[in-house]
């Protein structure tokens, strides 16, 4: 019996070093919402894995919605752990706070596609020299947020410039290979489809 206590407790013990999960309120993104990042890490450097609950409560505090995010290439000790690493175009928190190594921050909240309405960007990944990799989500009629796999895969990084007059997203990312780095995206509101206008290297 003492056997199996002490093998209970270092079972206990072991998950509960290999599981890490901290949670973070962002109440001053947005006019309309409030959101809950709730953030899972397991494994080690040879098997890390890393997932995000999004959730997205109304200023009421009744739950709209649960995202359920892969942050699985995430390897940085610093992300989500203070609300104030976070930055909004909509009630313009932190919007001005001096961008470090192409890093806007954990959890972005701007109008992306032009609409009026809100849209999220949260921190996936990071690469060795471009920065930070992002995650977007942009909102549909019903009020709820989707996954946009252009801007997820083809944009990546958070962009420098949003031109809502030319409906023009352009980030720049200088590296080695890309002294410049600057690409623009244009937005095509009756298609509602994205595509590469420009690229300097």
């Amino acid at each position: 019996m003492y056997k199996k206590n002490a093998l209970l407790l270092v079972i206990a013990v072991c998950c509960t070093m290999s599981l890490q999960a901290q949670s973070i309120t962002y109440s001053n993104l947005s006019y309309k919402y409030i959101y809950k990042i709730t953030v899972l890490k397991s494994g080690d450097n040879d098997d890390f894995r890393c997932e995000l609950k999004i959730s997205v409560f109304k200023r009421d505090g009744k739950l709209l919605q649960t995202i359920d995010v892969d942050a699985g290439s995430l390897h940085d000790d610093d992300a989500f752990k203070s609300s104030k690493n976070s930055r909004s175009y909509i009630t313009g928190s932190g919007r001005n706070v001096p961008v470090e190594d192409f890093d806007f921050g954990d959890l972005i909240i701007a109008d992306l596609n032009f609409d009026g309405n809100e849209d999220i960007a949260v921190k996936t990944g990071l690469s060795a020299d471009a920065g930070p990799y992002y995650t977007f989500y942009t909102q549909g009629n019903d009020g709820r947020f989707y996954t946009n796999n252009y801007l997820t895969n083809h944009v990546a990084s958070f962009p420098k410039y949003i031109n809502a007059k030319a409906r023009t997203i352009t980030t720049q990312i200088q590296t080695n290979y890309s002294p410049t780095g600057k690409k623009t995206f244009k937005y095509n509101v009756k298609t509602k489809k994205w595509h590469l206008e420009k690229w300097v290297e």
